[in-house]
Order: structure tokens, then C-alpha cells, then sequence
């Protein structure tokens, strides 16, 4: 295991909370949920700019319990993330690497 996948995965482990990644039906797709481990951060005075307003939250995952789950897309717009038991819509989700191997995600929820 790499110096970085280790790191994420001790981060998250240390300061993640339980929370679930939904995406609703589309036409015949049924929905699709995954329980996951994610950190969650608001973001800093100086990040809010490009359409990320006040309260909006980046939220780091691992991908193994997406990939475990059979998830078969990368969370996007319009799939929700409940945390707490409040639940955010995905904005977007920015994929982490480490060389060619998909390890995370970051992802923006509003």
C-alpha cells in the first residue's frame, strides 16, 4: 500500500463519520445506495468563489466501499450524500489517484 492511500485511508478512518450516497431512479436505473466513511470540511473564506457558496461542505471518501458496493459511476450531480441525517446534494466529485490506481474521491455537496 502507498505512503498516500495509507495516509487518506488513516485520515478518514481517524475523523470520518458514517454517511450514505444515494442516486435516485432515471427512467429504468433503479436508485443505488452506498453506506460510506467520509470526512467532511466546510470550505475556507478564501475558497468560496466559482459557484461554492457558505455551508457548502467537500467531503473526502475512500473508493473502496464504492467499489465494493458495485457503485458503477462516479458520484455527480444530482446524486444526494446524507450526513447526520442532513442531506446534500453532490455538486460535482474531483477523483484521487495515486499513479494510475483510483483511491477517492473529493467530493463538493451544497
Amino acid at each position: 500500500m502507498s505512503e498516500l492511500l495509507a495516509g487518506r485511508r488513516a485520515e478518514i478512518r481517524k475523523n470520518g463519520r458514517s454517511m450514505v450516497l444515494t442516486r435516485q431512479a432515471r427512467g429504468t436505473t433503479p436508485a443505488v445506495s452506498v453506506t460510506l466513511l467520509g470526512f467532511p470540511r466546510t470550505y475556507r473564506p478564501q475558497e468560496i468563489q466559482g459557484g461554492v457558496q457558505v455551508n457548502d461542505q467537500q467531503v473526502e471518501t475512500l473508493h473502496d466501499e464504492i467499489a465494493a458496493a458495485g457503485w458503477p459511476f462516479p458520484p455527480a450531480q444530482p446524486d444526494r450524500l446524507v450526513i447526520d441525517g442532513r442531506t446534500s446534494t453532490v455538486k460535482a466529485a474531483r477523483p484521487i489517484f495515486d499513479g494510475p490506481l483510483l483511491i477517492g474521491w473529493s467530493i463538493w455537496v451544497s
